[in-house]
């Protein structure tokens, strides 16, 4: 009987060895190649992941043309050569364009020469009417005043003749008579000559303000002519309205353009530092896209570096490409954009909103487990997975809203 009881008690000390070497094997067997992490409080944003290209802006990029018919004589630039404001881009054949202006030129010198010396004879004789006309009124005055000292003397020696002394020979009284007439005559004359210095001078002066009006306006008819033929002359001469790079080439030296209802294309300058980021956002994405945003982004060609930009406008008009309805969204990008070239691939995460002080663990901790989303925590029974439920993940972190606190230790792999 005792050897029995101790077969037995044998039979269930192995047993107990046996169950807890093969649990001791099976745990060391699922913690192997995990990592711990302590559950803390982060910050994690929400972002929607996206793909764009680098477009030029509404007039970054624009085609220089000829407005002027010839040959094409010089053409100093090539693809990619970057030009600064002003500079030559190419010349046309200009000689009878510069014989016009030479032509305009010595048209308004003629004219200048012309009217100025008929002005200025103009203004010395009216000078001279000027003259003539003050002595008109001198004499005036003076005429004036003897006539009006011949009518006193007379009427003195009239009164005088006519009294009964006679005291005045009637010689006497004829001759103030007769100077009185004199003086009369001769006051006439001088309002006579007055009035003719006062018209000639007045005709003078309407005929120079006139001759200036004709100046002027025939000053104007040929300056106008001067800067028709040098606009004329400035299309054949075609320069870079803007700093920036050529982008295309179109028409080389020798080549012969013809100016008509389109301009001829010479070349095509872009403006680096107006280039945007076109994001196709899909249509399910959109409602929570608004301008203002923050993007970061990546080019394949710069891998390291992270250039950084918000959202300026959402275009209201969809884009189909492979059957999927995209929208886009303009990034104004606010560093390095020369380092950008036009058709670039753009790998975009727009910051749709940073929720602060929650709870986050790594995004490897979360599986998604028989519906659930579950994580692994360390002493939790069963298998250790606990369903928790999550809200937002950026690149690094999740959120979670429920199922975990502060403190907890998941197990996750790397």
């Amino acid at each position: 009987m005792r050897r029995r009881l101790f077969y037995i008690v044998a039979a269930f000390i192995v047993i107990s060895v046996v169950t807890s070497i093969v649990v001791g094997l099976k745990n060391r067997r699922v913690d192997e190649g995990y990592v711990e992490f302590r559950v803390k409080r982060g910050e994690v944003k929400e972002v929607i992941d996206v793909t764009g290209e680098i477009k030029a802006a509404t007039g970054a990029q624009i085609t220089l043309g000829a407005r002027v018919t010839g040959m094409v004589i010089k053409e100093p630039v090539s693809v990619g050569d970057r030009v600064k404001k002003g500079d030559l881009i190419a010349i046309i054949d200009n000689r009878e364009i510069r014989q016009d202006v030479r032509r305009a030129e010595a048209e308004l010198s003629r004219i200048n020469i012309h009217y100025k010396g008929l002005i200025k004879e103009k203004e010395l004789e009216i000078r001279e009417l000027s003259k003539k006309y003050e002595n008109s009124l001198l004499e005036i005055d003076r005429a004036f005043s003897e006539f009006s000292f011949r009518k006193w003397n007379f009427k003195s020696l009239k009164a005088l003749f006519e009294s009964r002394n006679h005291s005045v020979s009637e010689r006497v009284f004829r001759q103030a008579k007769n100077d009185l007439t004199q003086a009369h005559k001769r006051l006439a004359q001088a309002r006579n000559g007055y009035q003719a210095a006062a018209a000639q001078l007045k005709q003078a002066e309407t005929a120079l303000e006139r001759l200036k009006g004709e100046f002027a306006q025939e000053q104007r008819k040929a300056e106008a002519e001067l800067e028709k033929a040098r606009i004329r002359l400035s299309y054949s001469e075609i320069r870079a309205p803007f700093s920036g790079v050529i982008t295309f080439v179109s028409t080389q030296e020798g080549e012969t353009v013809v100016a008509g209802l389109n301009a001829p294309q010479f070349v095509k300058i872009l403006d680096e530092s107006r280039v945007e980021n076109w994001v196709y956002v899909d249509e399910t994405d959109i409602g929570r896209v608004k301008e203002g945003m923050e993007v970061t982004f990546r080019v394949d060609a710069y891998p390291q570096v992270t250039f950084h930009g918000e959202i300026d406008k959402i275009y209201p008009a969809p884009v189909v490409q492979n059957n999927v309805v995209y929208y886009i969204a303009v990034v104004k990008i606010f560093q390095n954009r020369t380092r950008l070239h036009l058709k670039m691939t753009t790998h975009n995460s727009i910051h749709i909103k940073t929720i602060k002080n929650a709870l986050v663990v790594p995004n490897q901790a979360v599986k998604f487990m028989n519906g659930h989303f579950v994580v692994r925590v360390k002493g939790a029974r069963g298998d250790g997975f606990v369903q928790v439920t999550t809200g937002v993940s950026d690149s690094r972190f999740t959120q979670i809203k429920q199922g975990l606190k502060e403190g907890d230790i998941v197990l996750y792999r790397p």
